[in-house]
């Protein structure tokens, strides 16, 4: 190991010893005093991860996930013939004439110095030619699909991407920008997701330890070429970036840094299931039709930190099209007014309630934030949701920060249900772009 590393390395131990300190102390404060928590427990230790995703107010019920595994994320293998399917609805009856791009970044997301003839191959823009009209439901939309790679594109190398979707050739403002990653599989992972070292937060939060082994992928100096996103379920606000291997030899990377890489356990995501409009399911307190629109009232949901622990089976935040008295949901589905409330404390210091999942494609937008009702004293929110299955928390987010904390209203155990997906990103001397080397799910049922 060279010396400059060793210090860097002994430096951030410095660092990290004083963070873990403040930690466990305003945790303690919090289990005293019962105030919020800090986001930045949350185990951030890089810099904020960017978000260069979008999706316009008319654009609903955003699907993206490798074709044929509804639930999974938007990773496909590099020349491996899985491909990805993009899914939306436009709300009303005109069919646009859509066509998308696709671009290149780096580990951080940021727009890739390549050419896009490096990159990809085939057309620069191609229109989305799958669609079809809503048959026999209040809310008119268009259901748009495309599968890719296809004919028209392919991808020729590893890494972050984004899909643009426009309208006709209006390249300066596209409808929709979603991620996605392509993986080369060059390295193998071994990891474990655990209670935390820290004595003061064991019980609350979990650890993801993990090593990598490169055999036959010439690494020079790992320390500065190797780069670990690590995400939890589908969140990107709290996500881990820039992770560095603590340790590396023998075509090994170690990354256990102990009490460093951890995140917040959280709790079971709450769910509403509205695949009937005719009959109620639990967690709804009522279905009416206003004419011309359904309107779907949740029951008021209450903070749950202080209750045991329970689990129950979830997706994770995700979510699915279903109707129960109806074929082909992408287009048979309805649209429905849903209702959410919360009973909580009063907002303070500027801190925010947001509404977390799939739902709201996990973005901390002001569409997505809950208001607080002074005559009723809760918070609320309304969303145009498709009938389906929907996972759901809530997130507090104080004042200027840009990650959030579901511990206050949702609670957080070590013991709960994450998936985590870990990306390991190789950028050798000399090269211009990002390579995914690595792409590894672990999830926490082991505990």
């Amino acid at each position: 190991m060279s010396i400059y590393i060793f210090f860097t390395q002994w430096k951030q131990s410095l660092q990290t010893f004083g963070s873990l300190y403040l930690r466990k102390n305003f945790f303690n404060f919090f289990l005293v005093f019962n105030l919020l928590i800090s986001p930045h427990i949350t185990g951030q230790v890089s810099r904020d991860f960017q978000n260069p995703e979008k999706i316009s107010d008319n654009i609903k019920t955003v699907l993206f996930h490798r074709n044929g595994w509804p639930m999974s994320y938007p990773l496909i293998g590099l020349n491996s013939g899985q491909r990805l399917l993009l899914s939306f609805d436009e709300l009303g009856t005109e069919i646009k004439n859509y066509y998308y791009s696709i671009e290149m970044c780096d580990a951080d997301w940021q727009p890739s110095t390549l050419m896009r003839t490096e990159y990809s191959r085939g057309d620069e823009m191609i229109p989305v030619e799958s669609y079809e009209r809503s048959f026999n439901t209040s809310f008119d939309y268009v259901h748009y699909e495309l599968v890719f790679p296809n004919e028209d594109i392919d991808l020729l190398l590893s890494g972050n991407y984004l899909i643009k979707i426009y309208d006709g050739f209006k390249r300066e403002n596209p409808v929709l920008i979603k991620r996605f990653m392509v993986n080369e599989q060059r390295v193998s992972v071994d990891a474990e997701v655990k209670y935390t070292m820290q004595s003061s937060g064991r019980g609350n939060f979990q650890e993801i330890d993990f090593v990598v082994d490169y055999p036959g992928l010439s690494v020079m100096d790992p320390a500065t070429e190797i780069s670990v996103t690590l995400m939890q379920n589908g969140r990107t606000d709290n996500a881990i970036t820039c992770l560095r291997p603590l340790f590396f030899g023998n075509d090994r990377m170690d990354f256990n840094y102990n009490r460093e890489v951890i995140f917040e356990g959280g709790n079971e995501f709450r769910w509403v299931d509205f695949r009937s409009l005719r009959f109620q399911s639990d967690h709804i307190a009522g279905i009416n039709f206003f004419d011309p629109f359904y309107h779907v009232d949740v029951f008021t949901d209450h903070a749950q930190g202080d209750k045991p622990y329970y689990y129950h089976k979830d997706f994770n935040g995700r979510y699915y099209i279903e109707i129960q008295e109806e074929q082909d949901p992408e287009i048979s589905a309805d649209y429905a007014f849903v209702h959410f409330s919360l009973n909580w404390m009063p907002p303070v210091g500027g801190r925010e309630v947001y509404l977390v999942g799939g739902l709201t494609n996990w973005l901390l937008t002001p569409q997505n934030k809950m208001e607080y009702d002074f005559e009723t004293n809760l918070y609320t929110h309304t969303l145009l949701l498709k009938q389906g299955y929907y996972n759901y928390q809530y997130l507090v987010v104080e004042e200027g920060a840009v990650s959030g904390t579901v511990l206050p209203v949702e609670g957080s155990f070590g013991r709960t249900e994450n998936d985590y997906l870990i990306l390991i990103y190789f950028r050798s001397t000399g090269q211009r772009y990002d390579r995914l080397v690595g792409a590894h799910v672990v999830n926490s049922v082991n505990l």
